[in-house]
């Protein structure tokens, strides 16, 4: 059994102990608790056990007086802890560490990841002459307490290619390593550093590692595994490497850069952090279930990516091991929770909303072009309106509405009508059929029934009434549709009628009406639902179980306000939920275009038991008077009975609406323009799209049961765990602050993970070693005072990331050379001790192999295939790149792979 240090570290000696075989019974998680006992807490540990009156599992320097000491010496399996249903069990060695520390007097210390770091005065050596910069003082301190040296320099060659790798990810040229050698300046080494972190593919390197905690993909994962486009973000990631963004700001800007005070094209592309999840296109799923999954990705990957904390273990429970609550997860989560996004993402791969569009050079200029030609057009309505002034005019003198009486609404631009008294339904308009059809195509039978006029159209909830490609119109296109339904009394929400294919399986792609489960209407008008989209729910709870006609209008502005809902002739009063429709509402590449289906769709709600009657459609915006003679509230009669010097002010307004709405929607001017908006569809359609963040309306957040999405608890409000550091109260709650508590200067983790990271890239393992957990079942910093350090000296040098990569580098700790000695690999076999420089490793087998063979630990055989050295000859292709080895180089071959002994 190893020896017991003279003095214990409660961190370092104690607390690994009472994580790996306490905690999970005796720590944070309330609801594992055991017998009411914490031993993550001193004062827990020191006070009365709740069910054993007189006692306590620690009396700091009192052994007889602590039943932990009773108990974990304890043979009884009733009585001794660990306790056998565990399955954990503590070594001779831990219980002699648990002895003693309480002999000595148990003291507690912070969990030395959450207490600010501090930056001491660098340590004083013997050995000055070998010291390049701060990071070998704490080092050879290091060093000097086991009794052993560093390593010798290594070669030229060698320093160059460890370089070279580390900084870039590529091995220098022929070229490059013959002037470093012949280079005998004293700046030699300096001069290298700074050519590599200059070139462009040192940015390259570093994103290698940051996409991967970034999640980056290419493709959506699960079940349905189609391709996205996230290389704007990964390009971004780059360039920030390159140019050398500061830290705290690159991940401000990825975390809130849309919340930022006027947001930069490049703040926005950076939030794709946040959406780089996977994402579900299977018809199957539950919406609000992966919308939940998304958020708590987000706040899973927060808690790794930025506090190297594993925060996800609290989705269902309070954490095992770390002082975070079920309760600070979800508040966690609530940063998270305000994107209007899908669940269940578009079949036809329409990129999820939110997004911004990304137009190269001579797209901008092309849609530029077309904006320009739409405005000099606008600015021709005004004249178009004087010109129907007087037109209006005439034909009023000339009694040119005599006509309208004719019929019970208006027929101009009236490109359907069914009134469902044909059998055959047949348009009244023209000579297209439509029909009553199933989500698969199959024919159902139509029952008619009694309705406001004759007969209407009883609906299965399943079956809609489909117009058979009448109303497929685009975004430009202006249109009324108006109909006669009856939502049975019993129906708690369904479509009314729809311009789509297959619900959300499209994202609503398209329009449609659609009766909420809180008795509003929702109106949506959608390229990709919920954010590429117009939005609108009515004020006013809808009645059900009589007769009502309803209308919406759209006058081809793509804006909120050209789309209108009437209710018996009235418009409805309207909350706008959205308002940024940006590409076209109509299908690509698909062969049949849908029509206007009524009373149900494909994988939705419909309107069971409900009825319809009079469906019509214009290809204009009829007025509110027309809309008025849809819902019998109005007629024409009385006004086209009148001669045109008799007319009240009142009426002669209908008129001219009238007037104006129909002969505008003749114009040349209306149709140039339509074509215009077209074409900037058209456009538009070819430009890529990145997702990114966009902070809607706060949505509620709540704690989940076991951390299901239908579960929702106790409601909880954005926050941070105050065991890290509390939420300042000037920060904003919404993730701009969350940003800011993230770099503040009294964050304990930030600065420590990020440097930590960055060392293992350059060394190959951290100070930390488990670089993604920083909590208490992670494994403490080799070099504490070195970690705490680098951290304050990075957030003082402005969170410069160049400055810090080339001091790792230039430091003799790294340049030493790689080879091992036997007594230090005995000794230090992972090199936590930096006795030696860093191997590059191809494969950790064979750097292991290569270091075992070299240090004369292992002969030549390996796992029973043969490793023989051998010197090669000329030169060599290594990814790409001719490499010459020279006379000290030994390369061993093993199977499919060659290995470089440095």
């Amino acid at each position: 059994m190893a020896s017991l240090p003279k003095e214990l570290d409660y961190n370092i000696h104690v607390k690994p102990i009472l994580s790996d075989k306490c905690f999970a019974c005796h720590g944070p998680d309330k609801a594992k608790q055991k017998a009411g006992l914490r031993l993550d807490f001193a004062e827990f540990a020191y006070s009365e056990l709740p069910k054993h009156k007189g006692k306590v599992a620690i009396e700091p320097g009192d052994l007889d007086g602590s039943e932990l000491f009773h108990r974990i010496l304890s043979e009884d399996p009733e009585y001794k802890m660990p306790s056998t249903e565990s399955h954990l069990s503590l070594s001779a060695y831990e219980k002699a560490v648990l002895l003693k520390w309480i002999n000595d007097g148990a003291e507690y210390k912070p969990h030395w990841a959450f207490v600010q770091p501090e930056k001491i005065d660098l340590p004083a050596v013997e050995n000055g002459d070998w010291v390049k910069n701060p990071i070998d003082n704490f080092v050879l301190q290091k060093l000097d307490k086991n009794k052993l040296k560093p390593n010798a320099p290594a070669d030229k060659q060698t320093i160059i290619r460890r370089l070279s790798f580390d900084l870039t990810g590529l091995p220098p040229t022929i070229a490059e390593t013959d002037a470093f050698v012949k280079d005998k300046s004293e700046d030699a080494y300096e001069k290298v550093v700074d050519r590599l972190l200059k070139s462009p593919h040192y940015g390259e390197r570093m994103a290698v590692d940051w996409l991967d905690l970034a999640r980056f993909s290419d493709s959506h994962g699960y079940t349905v595994d189609r391709l996205r486009d996230m290389t704007p973000y990964r390009d971004w990631v780059i360039n920030s490497f390159n140019k050398n963004q500061a830290y705290d700001q690159f991940i401000q800007w990825q975390l809130a850069g849309d919340l930022m005070p006027k947001p930069t094209k490049e703040m926005l592309i950076a939030t794709a952090f946040n959406r780089n999840h996977q994402q579900n296109m299977e018809g199957g799923i539950i919406e609000k279930e992966f919308q939940t999954e998304y958020v708590m990705d987000r706040t899973n990957t927060f808690g790794q990516a930025f506090l190297g904390l594993s925060v996800g273990c609290a989705r269902c429970h309070d954490h095992k091991y770390d002082p975070f609550s079920q309760k600070n997860y979800y508040e966690l989560f609530s940063f998270f929770n305000n994107v209007k996004e899908a669940g269940q993402i578009a079949w036809d791969d329409t990129m999820p909303s939110p997004t911004m569009l990304l137009p190269t050079k001579k797209q901008e200029e092309i849609l530029q072009f077309i904006k320009n030609n739409i405005a000099k057009e606008e600015t021709n309505i005004a004249s178009q309106q004087l010109e129907l002034e007087q037109k209006f005019k005439l034909w009023l003198q000339n009694y040119g509405y005599k006509n309208l009486g004719k019929s019970s609404i208006s027929e101009e631009g009236l490109i359907a009508k069914f009134d469902f008294e044909n059998k055959q339904l047949k348009n009244k308009i023209n000579t297209k059929h439509a029909g009553f059809v199933t989500g698969f195509d199959g024919k159902v039978k139509e029952e008619f029934i009694p309705s406001v006029s004759g007969k209407g159209l009883k609906l299965t909830g399943d079956a809609w009434f489909d117009t058979d490609g009448i109303g497929p119109f685009r975004k430009a296109d202006a249109f009324s549709i108006g109909l006669w339904v009856n939502i049975d009394k019993a129906t708690k929400e369904g479509v009314i009628f729809n311009k789509t294919i297959g619900e959300r399986l499209y994202n609503f792609k398209g329009f449609h009406i659609y009766l909420l489960e809180n008795g509003h209407l929702e109106m949506t008008m959608a390229h990709a639902a919920p954010s590429d989209a117009i939005t609108k729910t009515t004020k006013m709870k809808i009645p059900k179980g009589e007769w009502m006609q309803v209308t919406m209008t759209y006058n081809g502005s793509g804006k909120a306000n050209g789309l209108k809902l009437y209710l018996n002739g009235i418009e409805l009063l309207m909350n706008t939920e959205i308002d940024q429709l940006t590409k076209d509402i109509n299908y690509k590449n698909y062969q049949k275009q849908p029509g206007i289906m009524v009373g149900a769709w494909w994988r939705g709600n419909g309107l069971k038991h409900g009825l319809i009657d009079d469906l019509t459609i214009y290809n204009r915006v009829i007025t509110d008077f027309e809309a008025k003679l849809l819902a019998n509230k109005n007629s024409w009669a009385s006004i086209a009975k009148k001669p045109s010097n008799t007319l009240d002010n009142n009426e002669i307004d209908i008129l001219k609406k009238y007037y104006f709405s129909v002969n505008f929607a003749k114009s040349a001017i209306n149709q140039s323009l339509t074509k215009l908006k077209i074409e900037l569809a058209d456009s538009l359609d070819k430009v890529q799209e990145l997702m990114i963040m966009q902070e809607s309306k706060p949505k509620q957040a709540y704690i989940l049961a076991r951390g299901n999405y239908d579960s929702p608890t106790q409601k909880v409000y954005p926050n941070t765990p105050k065991s890290i550091l509390a939420y300042p109260q000037n920060l904003p709650k919404n993730r701009y602050g969350l940003a800011q508590w993230l770099t503040h200067k009294e964050n304990p983790l930030t600065a420590r993970v990020v440097v930590n990271r960055l060392w293992q890239q350059v060394f190959g393992i951290g100070l930390v070693k488990t670089s993604e957990d920083f909590g208490n079942q992670g494994e403490m910093p080799s070099h504490l005072q070195l970690l705490d350090y680098l951290a304050v000296d990075f957030q003082e040098k402005n969170w410069d990331v160049k400055r810090l990569m080339k001091m790792m580098v230039m430091s003799a700790t790294y340049q030493q050379s790689s080879k091992f000695t036997k007594k230090a690999f005995q000794k230090d076999p992972e090199n936590r001790l930096l006795a030696r420089g860093p191997s590059m490793r191809l494969t950790a087998e064979m750097v292991r192999d290569n270091a075992l063979f070299a240090a004369g630990i292992l002969k030549n055989e390996i796992g029973g295939k043969s490793m023989k050295p051998y010197q090669p000859a000329g030169l060599w292709e290594i990814n790409n790149t001719t490499y010459k080895p020279d006379s000290s180089d030994i390369v061993y071959k093993r199977s499919m792979y060659i290995v470089v002994k440095r």
